[in-house]
């Protein structure tokens, strides 16, 4: 069974790159065969380990293995608990490693357990350094991704707290 992938637009002039997001059964079994099906370079998981033993354990060595290849990662990761936020500089990290794959034209699919919650904080703060208002960015990433959103006032804090360091990341919004 194919899972969904989802496009989530960047409605901006500069990279050339694609996001898509998705859940982790659409990338846990074959991480690799997942980027080809959209032609993806880069994936970022939310994912904590323990998620990704329960269900996956050897994605877990992909995304090691995958971590460093002379300074253009083909696997970004950053543990974050299911419904919950982590710290927000590394999240901010994230997000401009995110923004840096897709101005160099790569395409990035970013991803945690159902590809709603998490991957939302990352999608919609990704968005907003291309130059989304926050909330229009809301609307379009519910809208490509059906019931994707931030998961209750935690996340959606998280995202309000960054937005004015996301929109720096790019010189060009």
């Amino acid at each position: 069974m194919l899972h969904r992938i989802d496009e989530i637009p960047l409605r901006a002039a500069g990279g050339t790159g694609r996001l898509f997001v998705t859940n982790f059964s659409a990338v846990g079994p074959d991480p690799s065969g997942a980027l080809d099906r959209v032609g993806v370079s880069v994936v970022a998981c939310m994912l904590t380990p323990h998620e990704i033993e329960l269900r996956y354990p050897d994605y877990g060595e992909w995304l090691a293995t995958h971590s460093d290849t002379a300074g253009s990662p083909r696997a970004l990761w950053l543990p974050t608990p299911d419904g919950g936020v982590t710290t927000d500089g590394p999240v901010l990290e994230l997000v401009e490693a995110v923004v840096a794959a897709l101005d160099r034209g790569d395409s990035v699919l970013v991803h945690c357990g159902a590809g709603m919650a998490r991957t939302a904080v990352i999608g919609i703060l990704t968005m907003v350094a291309f130059g989304a208002d926050p909330a229009i960015a809301a609307v379009d990433f519910r809208a490509a991704r059906p019931g994707g959103g931030p998961d209750g006032p935690p996340q959606e804090r998280q995202i309000a707290r960054l937005v004015p360091e996301a929109r720096q990341l790019r010189p060009s919004s």
